[in-house]
Formats: C-alpha cells, sequence, structure tokens
C-alpha cells in the first residue's frame, strides 16, 4: 500500500472492509460504499502487505474522515503525525515461512513507555490543531458528490516512513 500507485484512500478503503467502524448516519454508510466501489485494493492475493498502521490512533483519523469531520488533506496530514509508523501484514503461509526468528531485546518500561506516551500525545495535539485550521479540501462528501476516482491528483498518495 505504499507503493505510488495507491492513495490514501486505497488505504481508506481497505481498513473499512478489514476493521469495524463506527458508522453513525446513512452518509457514513454511503461513504463506506463509495471508497469501497471506487478505491478499494484486493489484498487477498498478497502474501504480505506493508502500509500505514491501522492501530487507534490512525483508526480515529480515519473514522473522522469517513464521518465527513476531516479533508481528505487533513487526513494524509494526520496520518504522518507523531511519526507512528507503519504496519506489516503477513497474509499467507509462504510469506509467514520466510520469516527467521532472531531473538529479542528486553526494553524498560519506565523508559520507553514515557517516550511512546510523549510521541503520542504530541501527535494528539498536533491532529486537534490540522482540526482546528480552516480547510476548503475535498471532504468524503465532496469526492461521492464529484463521482472523485482512484486516479485523481487532488487525492494525496500514501507516504509512509
Amino acid at each position: 500500500m505504499n507503493s505510488p500507485d495507491y492513495t490514501i484512500l486505497n488505504w481508506i478503503a481497505v481498513l473499512v472492509e478489514h476493521r469495524l467502524f463506527s458508522i453513525k448516519t446513512p452518509a457514513a454508510r454511503r461513504a463506506k460504499r463509495y471508497l469501497l466501489d471506487h478505491f478499494y485494493v484486493n489484498v487477498n492475493a498478497y502474501d504480505l502487505i506493508t502500509g500505514y498502521r491501522a492501530d487507534d490512533s490512525y483508526f480515529d483519523y480515519a473514522e473522522s474522515f469517513l464521518n465527513n469531520g476531516i479533508t481528505v488533506e487533513q487526513l494524509a496530514r494526520a496520518m504522518q503525525l507523531g511519526k507512528l509508523g507503519e504496519q506489516i501484514v503477513i497474509k499467507s503461509k509462504f510469506a509467514f515461512s520466510k520469516l527467521k526468528y532472531e531473538g529479542f531485546d528486553a526494553v524498560r518500561k519506565d523508559q520507553y513507555y514515557v517516550l511512546r506516551k510523549a510521541r503520542n500525545d504530541e501527535a494528539n495535539q498536533r491532529y486537534l490543531e490540522i482540526l482546528e485550521e480552516e480547510s476548503d479540501g475535498l471532504y468524503i462528501q465532496d469526492i461521492m458528490r464529484g463521482g472523485i476516482q482512484n486516479n485523481d491528483p487532488r487525492i494525496p498518495g500514501n507516504v509512509s516512513e
């Protein structure tokens, strides 16, 4: 999902297909359907998928977008907050068979939890700042009403580190 061939909406479409979302309105249900119809990437044939993480922080951003609370540009910016990283999903027995256990490093909770919490707190603060900014970008309703497709240059690509 990190390929230049995919956009942030491809990632969201895969996410809404494979995770439960709080769909609060008929408009959000239509948004989910639109994303699946126009941006979904069938990941069943892949051995491994690399893309944005789907943890609670990113999931909240995606849910806000689906509920027409933030623009696609704000979503793209939010996905980069806090360097929350990317996720690798092993999908096949073949890919799993290629993994090799090389050991582990024990870390001190009192040292690394503080760093993790500070990173997340900073990302949350920056997200709130993004929400306060004036935005005339594309909301999911605009995308649906405009019939915007996957190749539209206004849709930000995936920029994962």
